[in-house]
């Protein structure tokens, strides 16, 4: 079925809300039973490539007239001959009714949220770790 979906994770963290609005993606949501497990994928118009990683390891969270909440696992191809490559925790809202108009959100502001995320990713782990930073000592010239 023809979707809208929207990502609502970044490498397993959350996203805010106006984040996750800013960045629609289209495509036709398929949900297939692989061995014990559900996979599902976002295709492209030509019905063969994916227009987002797939979602590993699918879990039905919610549904009603708005949409479908699935959650699951990010698998990301391999950069290789061996190896898995990275996977993540990822939640996707999807809309099942194209027709409903939302309004859309400023990508300016969403780029100023990451930064300030980032930011405070920055100065938490400084605060965590500054027994390696050593002491400081005004009196040593360098």
């Amino acid at each position: 079925m023809f979707t809208i979906l929207y990502r609502c994770r970044r490498e397993g963290l959350p996203l805010h809300p106006e984040d996750i609005e800013a960045a629609p993606v289209h495509g036709e949501l398929r949900v297939q039973r692989k061995g014990m497990k559900r996979v599902a994928v976002l295709l492209a118009a030509d019905r063969e490539s994916y227009v987002v990683p797939l979602l590993d390891k699918v879990r039905l969270l919610a549904i009603n007239d708005r949409g479908i909440l699935l959650t699951g696992f990010e698998v990301y191809p391999t950069r290789g001959l061996k190896g898995a490559g990275p996977i993540y925790r990822q939640t996707w809202w999807c809309e099942t009714n194209p027709n409903r108009q939302k309004p859309t959100a400023d990508p300016t502001e969403a780029r100023r949220r990451e930064r300030e995320r980032a930011a405070r990713q920055v100065g938490t782990s400084l605060l965590r770790r500054s027994a390696r930073r050593g002491k400081y000592d005004p009196d040593i010239s360098s």
